[in-house]
C-alpha cells in the first residue's frame, strides 16, 4: 500500500483538485441556471450534465495519460502490467465522497428521531452539494430527498476511471474515430520520390 501511494499520489490528488475545479464550475454554472425564469428545472439538469461531463472528462484524460506511461514502462521491462490500477486510484480519490454519502446514509433514517442524526444528515448534505456541485442537477431533478443518490453518482468517475486506464494502456482514444485523416494524395506526397535512383540504378 505504502509503494502504491508513492507511485499515485500525485495522479491522486490531481483527481482530487479537479473534482474541485468541476464542482465551483457546477455550482456556478447552476446558479446561474436557477436564477434564468421559465423552465428552471430543465436547465437545471442541463447545466449538471455539462458540469458533470466536464468532470468526468478531466478524470478520463488524467488516467488515460497514466495508462499511457504505464505501458511504456511494461514494454521496456521496468514494470508488470497492472489493469485494475485505475480503479485503486479512483477508489483512493473517491474515499471523501464515500465518507460524505456513508454520513448521509446512516443519518437519514434516523433524523427525525434524534437531534444529532438530523444535525448530521444537514451538514452531510450540505457538504455533499459543496464537495459534488456537478450533480446537484441530478439530485434535485431525479431524487432530491433519497439519500442513495449520494452514492451512486459516485460510480461514474470510478468507471471512467477503469475505462480511461485500460484505453491509455492500448494505446486507444475514446474519439479516435471522429480524428481528421490527410488524403490519400497528400499522404503520398509527403513520401520523397525516389525516381533519380531507381534511374541511377537501371543506366548501370
Amino acid at each position: 500500500m505504502k509503494e502504491f501511494w508513492s507511485e499515485n499520489s500525485k495522479i491522486i490528488s490531481k483527481l482530487i483538485l479537479n473534482q474541485f475545479g468541476a464542482t465551483f464550475l457546477g455550482l456556478m454554472v447552476i446558479a446561474a441556471a436557477s436564477a434564468a425564469q421559465g423552465q428552471r428545472a430543465w436547465l437545471m439538469l442541463f447545466a449538471s450534465c455539462f458540469a458533470a461531463f466536464f468532470y468526468l472528462f478531466l478524470v478520463y484524460a488524467v488516467v488515460w495519460e497514466r495508462g499511457g506511461r504505464d505501458r511504456i514502462k511494461v514494454d521496456g521491462g521496468r514494470a508488470v502490467p497492472k489493469p485494475w490500477t485505475g480503479l485503486w486510484i479512483s477508489l483512493i480519490a473517491n474515499i471523501p465522497n464515500f465518507i460524505l454519502a456513508i454520513l448521509v446514509l446512516i443519518s437519514d433514517p434516523f433524523k427525525a428521531s434524534f437531534e444529532w442524526a438530523g444535525n448530521m444528515n444537514l451538514i452531510s448534505r450540505a457538504l455533499c452539494l459543496l464537495w459534488e456541485g456537478m450533480y446537484a442537477g441530478f439530485v434535485s431533478y431525479f431524487s432530491p430527498n433519497n439519500p442513495l443518490i449520494h452514492l451512486l453518482y459516485v460510480f461514474p468517475a470510478i468507471a471512467v476511471s477503469v475505462f480511461g486506464y485500460l484505453l491509455g494502456f492500448h494505446n486507444l482514444r475514446l474519439l479516435s474515430v471522429f480524428e481528421l485523416k490527410p488524403p490519400k494524395n497528400q499522404q503520398n506526397s509527403n513520401v520523397r520520390p525516389n525516381m533519380g535512383m531507381d534511374v541511377g540504378k537501371r543506366k548501370k
